[in-house]
């Protein structure tokens, strides 16, 4: 049998253990239930996936990340490890065919959300394997104090009543002493070792900033700074036009959102990862799962939702050890902004109700069916369809998905469906004709044999690896070959895909999750408070904040955050008089943003911004509808 060191350097290429890796493997291996709070880059994923190839049989993950258990399936599979996922959106004898794999195929790892666990099919087939581990990622979920609280996580225990003797290990990033014990209790986890590494990260710098022009900011940071960065933007449209901006300032950058296709995904995390683009600007659904330890620089453009989610996705500068900088700009609309769209706009219960009623019938879900049935959804289709508030709607899917009701896999596709509807002899005239036709067509009948008896799904991005043309031109022509009578096409071009995971019972459903729904706003509503809180305080090191925050009291300032760093940028009462007269000299003549002040003194900035909100307490000055300082 290999050791936990030699499985290490064997597959993943490493000499030596990442703090306290070795010792919940050996807590694992030693069959004892075990709870790993590691900070984002921590490697928790190894701390079960080596238990699980040291002894026989398979480990069984529960992840409630769709996205995250296909990316973690295919390095498995890249490494040479036999690994499966489960799934929505796919029919009884798949499933059938999947479970049988698992059960007789020799494979190590069976990934699964909670929802799936819930299926007696799915229970049956796990009593029948010979299970060596039970993995909980992103445990926290189990607990309804924790950040994304899922109500499908309190069915995960029923793996410990198939497999009472097999241990279980409970993973999680970000985790209150609150939180940590009621997972505990919630998994029914008996006196299980608890493995808790620090949340201090002496190599990374935590800095605040109040910038009227934050693009002006992220220019002066970058600018000098040709390695790798993430800026963290609200909205698909939002990584577009940053990325845009700053191509144009000179600073190589790219971006990432939920609405590529996942070629395109593919191409422009490469690109990043390679540094041929330095700068990533994305939705904050990157970073999940993905190894690149060189980031110099996270940068939020806008208050996060919670300090779990701050912690996490600021944690992924510097994994590598050197200084890195965790950065978060903000305005005073940014405060008003975080709650409307996090607080103000979720979903009571009775809105609940009528949006999964309008979902049911939006896909003609008859009453009392459609579990684990799932459909293409373009989410503006369905808003626009009924004038839906497009915030509300979106926060309602995130509930309905949360709540286990709805699984929302946030993943670009193309269902389309294509019926050649002449006979075959005709198309080979028109081929002859049109080169590119000929070689997209011909492709389309060696994949697809019925193509001609029965309207056939097809696999664009399949067809664009096949002939070498990309999905556009295929469209282009498919659409061509449409107008001129020789197939008939049904094309979808989705950006999500929706799936029922219980029957529709319309109130029923909601009814049973009331109370979870008001306690979910709760929760949300004092993580945000939370992050106002951070945000605003300005006298406490910010390092200092973040791990209080987690239960890690006692923890000395890191003497590099911004407020640390500001200590010595307090000007002096002689600099605070003559700065006051020089601002209110220059305000006289006309309104000025900060940057356009700071330019024009010989102060350094910190001063010049610490003089400015000086002047608004007192009411000596005021900021216009432009973000311009002006004379009272």
């Amino acid at each position: 049998m290999k050791t936990a060191l030699q499985i290490l350097n064997d597959y993943w290429g490493h000499a030596s253990f990442r703090p306290l890796q070795e010792e919940i493997i050996t807590s694992v291996v030693n069959g004892q239930d075990t709870v790993a709070l590691l900070p984002t880059g921590g490697g928790k994923s190894l701390c079960f996936q080596i238990p699980a190839l040291i002894q026989p049989g398979i480990c069984i993950v529960i992840s409630p990340l769709v996205a995250l258990m296909g990316d973690q399936v295919q390095q498995l599979k890249d490494r040479g490890i036999k690994a499966l996922s489960i799934a929505g959106g796919i029919t009884f004898d798949e499933l059938s065919v999947l479970l049988d794999n698992a059960k007789y195929g020799n494979y190590k790892f069976l990934y699964l959300s909670p929802e799936r666990l819930q299926q007696e099919m799915v229970q049956n087939a796990i009593r029948q394997m010979n299970v060596n581990l039970i993995a909980v990622d992103e445990a926290h979920c189990i607990s309804q104090w924790g950040n994304d609280f899922r109500p499908a996580y309190k069915e995960i225990t029923l793996l410990g009543e198939l497999h009472p003797y097999v241990p279980t290990i409970a993973l999680t990033a970000t985790a209150t002493p609150a939180v940590l014990q009621d997972t505990i209790k919630s998994l029914k986890l008996e006196l299980p070792a608890v493995f808790k590494a620090s949340f201090v990260r002496d190599n990374l710098a935590y800095q605040v900033y109040y910038e009227e022009d934050k693009l002006y900011r992220i220019q002066q940071l970058l600018k000098a700074n040709a390695q790798s960065a993430i800026i963290y933007v609200r909205s698909r449209k939002a990584t577009v036009e940053t990325s845009n901006q700053l191509n144009t300032m000179g600073i190589s950058s790219t971006f990432y959102h939920g609405g590529l296709a996942p070629s395109e995904k593919k191409k422009r995390l490469e690109a990043w990862k390679r540094g041929t683009v330095s700068t990533m600007v994305a939705t904050n659904a990157f970073g999940m799962g993905i190894d690149h330890a060189h980031v110099r620089y996270v940068i939020h453009t806008q208050l996060p939702e919670s300090m779990e989610s701050y912690f996490q996705e600021a944690g992924r500068a510097g994994r590598d050890g050197a200084p890195a900088r965790a950065v978060l700009l903000l305005q005073e609309y940014d405060k008003i902004l975080v709650k409307k769209q996090f607080v103000e706009s979720l979903p009571t219960p009775t809105q609940l109700k009528e949006l999964y009623r309008t979902l049911s019938n939006y896909f003609q879900i008859p009453y009392g069916e459609g579990a684990f049935t799932s459909h293409s959804f373009s989410f503006t289709e369905f808003c626009q369809t009924y004038q839906l508030n497009t915030l509300l709607a979106y926060n309602g899917l995130q509930s309905l998905d949360r709540l286990g009701i709805v699984q929302l896999s946030q993943e670009f596709g193309r269902k389309s469906l294509v019926q050649f509807i002449v006979p075959s002899t005709a198309l080979l005239r028109y081929f002859e004709k049109n080169m590119i036709a000929s070689v997209i067509g011909k492709t389309m009948l060696r994949i697809y044999g019925g193509i001609f008896e029965t309207p056939s799904k097809i696999n664009l991005e399949l067809i664009a690896t096949k002939t070498g043309q990309s999905v556009a031109t295929i469209i282009e022509t498919l659409q061509a070959m449409e107008r001129d009578g020789l197939l008939e096409m049904e094309l979808k071009i989705t950006d999500a895909t929706l799936t029922f995971m219980v029957p529709r019972e319309d109130d029923k459903t909601i009814n049973v999750v009331a109370k979870q729904v008001l306690a979910l706003n709760q929760t949300k509503a004092d993580q945000v408070a939370a992050v106002l809180k951070y945000a605003m305080n300005e006298n406490v090191c910010r390092m200092v904040q973040l791990v209080s925050y987690f239960g890690e009291n006692n923890t000395s300032p890191c003497g590099i955050c911004s407020v640390c760093a500001t200590v010595e940028a307090i000007p002096n009462k002689k600099e605070i008089s003559l700065l006051s007269e020089q601002i209110l000299a220059l305000l006289e003549e006309s309104a000025l943003t900060s940057r356009e002040i700071s330019e024009r003194l010989t102060f350094a900035e910190p001063k010049v911004i610490h003089v400015l909100r000086m002047l608004m307490d007192r009411e000596r000055i005021q900021l216009n509808f432009k973000n311009q300082y002006q004379r009272i």
